[in-house]
């Protein structure tokens, strides 16, 4: 029967009508793949990040304790660990280098490779909390605050040198103010420095713009994490955001090796928590056409376009959100007004202060003021082909209110003998900040 079918539709006419529809469906699948793979918002919309969830039964709901094995040896603790294992995906746009701290439980019965000092059968486990001083000494001054340091940019993104500075009575990174330091951090990155004629200061040439989106904010918080005393010892991760190559975003499994070492011999059961919190950077890229009018008062009656508020609506594959763009045109003078909004997706997310991120670790023994909360850096503005971000006030750095909303303000002067007739132009932002996430079990644990 199926030899009849095929004869039939390959003889004649069918023939022809069965290549026909053939092609049609061909035409139909490419067409439909061409617009879903040119389709920026497939990957550049919404608010996620670096998303994580434990695996499976890692850690179980339940863990049975053998009280008769041992702790002093490895086939002993092998009998009483408890499986531990995150799987991250990055679902944003951004790339993230970051890392994992798990914390929640019991220090005295439970012992993670890496966070309990001396836990048997780990010839490397390092004591994670107690004294900050000690952990980050020269580091950090009395208060908790940054002191005096460097940031080491690592060799595999040019290497170089970075000093923070003061501003605004914090210590952070001068790379969004007037002074060589912002130029250092371009150039370590091999990155050239141009004139801009809008604003005549020196900025960052245009080839930033060809790197994934927080490549530039990488390897500062690489270097960051030297400062912190985030050592080999600690889980880290660098994943890469979703992109036209990469649509699903990069992905990394991280497991703890942890160990029951002892229960209360009163208790035939009782409950754990297992939490996990990542720390990470993250950036905010947008892309919008605005319109520049040179002389908004002029006498043309049909202008090519007309300055307005740009609404980015949608998110950008982050967090932080540019919600609108305002345009207010000025004669000689462009301002705009950029709006942004923190999308939160869990009550347990916090936005952070790059330079404040170390706090992110719960065993540092130091929590979060509201100073180093809520703070995003303007990476870098550009408008067409030059950058313009020295002219954002105040100092490139917003921070965001209670409702989770911000503004920042940047302009351009045009030059003498500029058009003065309306016309398109493409302004880039970039946004970059600290993020925190975590997730928790209960392990219900019980004796045999």
């Amino acid at each position: 029967m199926m030899r009849e079918l095929y004869n039939s539709l390959f003889n004649g006419n069918n023939k022809k009508l069965f290549l026909i529809l053939t092609l049609f469906a061909v035409l139909i699948l490419i067409t439909g793949c061409g617009v879903t793979g040119g389709n920026n918002q497939k990957y550049y919309t919404g608010y996620n990040s670096v998303e994580m969830q434990f695996v499976d039964s890692a850690p179980p709901t339940t863990f049975y304790y053998d009280s008769t094995a041992g702790t002093t040896t490895t086939a002993n603790l092998d009998v009483n660990t408890i499986p531990i294992a995150v799987q991250l995906y990055n679902r944003g746009s951004s790339n993230a280098y970051g890392a994992l701290f798990i914390h929640g439980f019991d220090p005295n019965t439970i012992a993670v490779q890496g966070y309990t000092l001396g836990y048997p059968g780990y010839s490397d486990a390092l004591v994670r909390g107690g004294n900050l001083g000690s952990l980050f000494s020269g580091y950090f001054n009395a208060n908790g605050g940054l002191a005096a340091a460097n940031i080491i940019i690592p060799t595999a993104y040019g290497g170089g040198q970075l000093s923070f500075s003061n501003i605004a009575g914090q210590k952070s990174l001068s790379f969004s103010s007037l002074s060589t330091d912002r130029a250092s951090l371009f150039s370590a990155l091999h990155f050239q420095i141009q004139q801009s004629k809008y604003t005549g200061y020196t900025g960052i040439s245009l080839d930033v713009l060809k790197e994934p989106i927080g490549y530039v904010l990488n390897p500062i918080t690489q270097g960051l994490f030297a400062d912190f005393n985030w050592g080999p010892w600690l889980q880290k991760f660098d994943l890469e955001g979703r992109n036209r190559d990469n649509p699903i975003g990069g992905s990394d499994t991280i497991e703890f090796p942890a160990t029951m070492l002892n229960m209360p011999a009163s208790m035939e059961q009782y409950m754990q928590t297992i939490e996990v919190t990542s720390c990470f950077d993250y950036a905010t890229h947008s892309s919008t056409m605005v319109c520049l009018a040179p002389e908004p008062n002029s006498v043309n009656r049909n202008p090519t376009c007309r300055p307005t508020t740009v609404s980015a609506g949608g998110g950008q594959g982050a967090p932080v959100a540019i919600t609108t763009i305002e345009q207010r045109p000025a004669k000689g003078r462009t301002t705009f007004v950029i709006n942004v909004h923190l999308n939160k997706q869990n009550s347990d997310d916090l936005l952070y202060d790059l330079f404040s991120l170390y706090k992110c670790d719960p065993s540092s023994g130091l929590i979060p003021k509201t100073s180093d909360l809520n703070i995003v850096y303007i990476g870098y503005v550009y408008l067409s082909t030059f950058d313009i971000t020295m002219s954002c006030i105040p100092d490139q750095v917003m921070r965001l209110d209670d409702a989770g909303n911000g503004q920042i303000t940047c302009s351009i002067a045009f030059p003498p003998g500029s058009p003065t007739s309306e016309y398109q132009a493409n302004l880039e932002v970039e946004l970059w900040y600290g993020y925190s996430k975590t997730i928790r079990r209960d392990v219900r644990i019980i004796r045999q």
